[in-house]
């Protein structure tokens, strides 16, 4: 996505239209590194291709650190496999509790086939089916980032903390 690169948080309002992983871990990439206030994502497993790579991680961290009261908020379907597989999101939310928290989605939603990430309130990438890589994201629609917030808000007040998603790593 040779465009990505021009694409500012809360100004671009280009509809992106993706199709792969890579475009999708690019995305979500340039959202983290741009944010400053919030980044909210719900995701079955923590999409590890997308969430759980070097360059993701350290943005998350350099958001956490260089952004004045940041909250980095994430809700989960399957615990025990992300802490089995090693997420990195995981020990990073152990080490700044303050900032990163991950929940457990509420049995309510246990059908919920979705994933999506939100920063700022203003951008979003959404993807219809866990299963598959076709997304739209967008850096700039308030309205719609708007609408998938009070989605996640209402997903977040039913989901639960979970003891192996809050782990200390040492």
């Amino acid at each position: 996505m040779s465009e990505l690169s021009e694409l500012k948080l809360g100004v671009s309002d280009t509809l992106l239209e993706l199709g792969s992983c890579e475009e999708n871990r690019e995305v979500a990439l340039s959202m983290a590194q741009q944010s400053r206030r919030t980044i909210e994502i719900v995701s079955r497993l923590l999409d590890p291709p997308i969430y759980n790579t070097t360059e993701f991680i350290e943005a998350i961290k350099s958001f956490v650190t260089g952004s004045r009261n940041p909250m980095l908020r994430v809700i989960v379907f399957d615990p025990d496999t992300i802490v089995r597989n090693g997420h990195r999101l995981v020990e990073l939310a152990g080490s700044l509790s303050s900032f990163v928290e991950i929940r457990k989605v509420g049995h309510e939603y246990d059908q919920y086939s979705q994933s999506l990430m939100i920063a700022d309130g203003t951008a979003y990438l959404h993807r219809i089916s866990t299963d598959r890589y076709e997304a739209t994201a967008c850096f700039n629609d308030r309205r719609q980032a708007s609408y998938y917030r009070k989605e996640f808000d209402t997903m977040w007040e039913t989901a639960r903390t979970d003891p192996k998603l809050r782990r200390m790593y040492l």
